[in-house]
């Protein structure tokens, strides 16, 4: 049972319709652009901008090039514009935003349940990669309603008026392009038997048609007509359109064409020549999805039709005709489908679920997030106070200072993530692997941020030229950085519940006191008696980086505990003065892998 507000889309070859439904009130069309119908269309710019709906069809007059009329018609790929490669699924996602940004607005916010239609008869792959768009554009996972099951649901207002077990409807999907099913429809539901499609038929072929028959009327040639017919411009095809869809209510209409004094009238009997084709070849569809099926038309307890061109007249005639069948109409041809998808009951998509929770502050997290902050706050001290001059050695402690920063700003991600998602002004722009994703990008900012400060703050208190320090400062975080980001983007578009990614506290702790040891002691000269202390207190530091980095290198407990061994040696061993520098370039780099590996298993995933 519905209960909070629900948002339904049928994205379709053409346009894309969207309404918003309540438990106790009627629905809500979404209207974008000025109308209920917006276009799916959009305009690829030379700069890679993506302009969907009305603007693009403006954008394609002056350059047509950019243009492409149906992002449904191009597959699941990649379309190639001006010579540069576009993944359809981005343009799906352009046309997507806009609802989302008109749903937010009426609703207040994106409606935990949406819900989508998606073809009979397309693939578990296809199904898939509408998903991933509608992620892109921010509706989550929506569950997905097939088309004529939809339908069904529109017309018989949810289980039917008779329904019975084994009752067959067949539903002929008349838009832009056609799709014919059988349905099964009884009181546990409904279920598609047989799907039959056909891109080239439907309202784009009937448009086709009538441009060429225009051409050869006397008003196709009449002041210009005939030139902007021929042209067939982007403009030229949405004015036909919506004068063939005016003639199924009235019985004939003057259409102003893109050019002045240009005009052509339409009459019902003009756009119904125009169609006689491609209604015969939906008849022959409807055969042969029966056959399909193993049905005869007198096993059909009824037949649908719905979509944009089956409020022209003389679709129920020719399917009657066909099948010996009387055809039903819906009252809302071009609104069917979305209205049944509305009207579908079953679990709300799960990915509008909240953002996991955030991890409680135990002991050992506290101290995983205060230790390295405070290590390398007292390292980026020390460094400004004792270096003795530009060498390895000095700046080293500034790399080690600058990845313990970042270590700390991503561990702090999921608060940081958790902080956002509460924040008034940002409510309602934020699903559950955006609140994740926000936190890690956000705190992956702040360290980039911290350790560029350290680099300033130290050029500007030794008196020496920035990119010294910044160079030892940011490149050992940059790696790492990038890879956090990659990872962030990735928990952003995954079609998954998404987890947060928690960097390892043990190895944090170790890392961050075998720093400070390390760091404040290799470089120090002791006192008589106590230099031997000294050394071995630094010793012990370069043994603990050793013992960190290796478990930041591997998961496999094995693998950790030999390889811990064999750094623990190399790191007590190397702890010298002159090493500082490969400790802090090493240490960036076994936080790169780690975050490397966190992306990789991501990617397989």
């Amino acid at each position: 049972m519905q209960t909070g507000p629900r948002l339904a889309i049928d994205y379709g070859t053409a346009c894309i319709r969207a309404v918003l439904t309540w438990p106790d009130r009627p629905w809500s069309a979404l209207v974008v652009d000025g109308t209920a119908e917006p276009s799916s269309a959009v305009h690829i710019g030379k700069d890679g901008v993506i302009t969907a709906g009305a603007a693009a069809w403006r954008l394609a007059e002056a350059d047509p090039g950019g243009f492409v009329a149906a992002p449904l018609a191009e597959g699941i790929g990649t379309v190639k514009v001006r010579g540069r490669v576009v993944d359809v699924v981005d343009l799906v996602t352009a046309g997507l935003r806009p609802i989302v940004d008109e749903a937010v607005r009426i609703a207040g916010t994106l409606p935990v349940d949406v819900r989508m239609s998606v073809p009979a008869g397309w693939d578990p792959g296809r199904r898939t990669w509408l998903r991933q768009a509608a992620h892109q554009a921010g509706l989550g996972r929506p569950q997905l309603v097939e088309a004529p099951v939809a339908a069904v649901l529109s017309i018989e207002g949810g289980t039917g008026p008779d329904p019975g077990a084994g009752r067959f409807v067949l539903v002929c999907d008349i838009g832009a392009t056609v799709e014919v099913s059988v349905v099964r429809s009884d009181p546990g539901g409904a279920e598609v038997l047989a799907t039959v499609a056909d891109p080239d038929v439907g309202g784009n072929a009937i448009d086709d048609r009538l441009v060429t028959m225009l051409l050869k009327t006397d008003s196709g040639a009449a002041e210009g007509a005939g030139a902007v017919l021929r042209a067939a411009s982007p403009g030229t095809v949405v004015v036909l359109r919506t004068g063939k869809e005016a003639v199924s209510r009235q019985p004939a209409v003057t259409v102003p064409l893109p050019a002045p004094g240009a005009a052509v009238v339409l009459s019902t009997t003009l756009v119904e020549r125009a169609a006689e084709p491609v209604l015969a070849r939906v008849a022959e569809l409807a055969s042969e999805v029966l056959r399909a099926a193993a049905l005869e038309p007198a096993d059909l307890a009824a037949v649908y039709a719905v979509g944009a061109v089956a409020a022209m007249p003389a679709v129920p005639q020719v399917l009657e005709q066909r099948l010996g069948v009387p055809v039903r109409v819906a009252t809302l041809p071009g609104a069917a489908v979305v209205l049944g998808v509305a009207e579908a009951e079953g679990a709300a998509a799960p990915e509008s679920e909240p953002a996991p929770a955030v991890p409680k502050l135990t002991v050992l997290r506290t101290c995983g997030l205060l230790l390295p902050g405070l290590v390398s706050v007292a390292l980026f001290g020390h460094f400004v106070f004792t270096t003795r001059g530009a060498t390895a050695s000095s700046w080293g402690e500034l790399a080690i200072a600058g990845v313990l920063a970042l270590v700390l700003c991503l561990a702090a991600g999921p608060w940081i993530g958790a902080a956002l998602a509460r924040d008034a002004g940002l409510r309602g722009r934020w699903d559950a692997a955006g609140q994740v994703s926000a936190g890690l990008l956000t705190g992956d900012a702040f360290g980039v941020t911290v350790a560029a400060l350290y680099a300033v703050a130290a050029g500007l208190y030794l008196v020496v030229p920035f990119a010294e320090p910044l160079q030892w400062a940011l490149l050992p975080v940059l790696p790492a950085a990038l890879l956090a980001a990659a990872v962030a983007v990735l928990v952003r578009r995954r079609l998954s519940p998404p987890v947060f990614v928690e960097f390892p506290l043990v190895a944090t702790l170790i890392l961050s006191v075998g720093s400070l040891l390390f760091a404040l002691t290799v470089r120090e000269s002791f006192p008589a008696g106590a230099e031997n202390w000294g050394a071995v207190v630094s010793r012990v530091g370069g043994a603990l980086i050793g013992v960190g980095i290796a478990l930041l290198l591997f998961r496999i407990r094995v693998l950790q505990g030999i390889t811990a061994v064999v750094l623990g040696v190399f790191g007590f061993f190397i702890a010298d003065p002159r090493a500082v520098g490969v400790f802090g370039v090493g240490l960036g780099l076994a936080v790169a892998v780690w975050w490397g590996q966190r992306l990789l298993a991501l990617v397989r995933a």
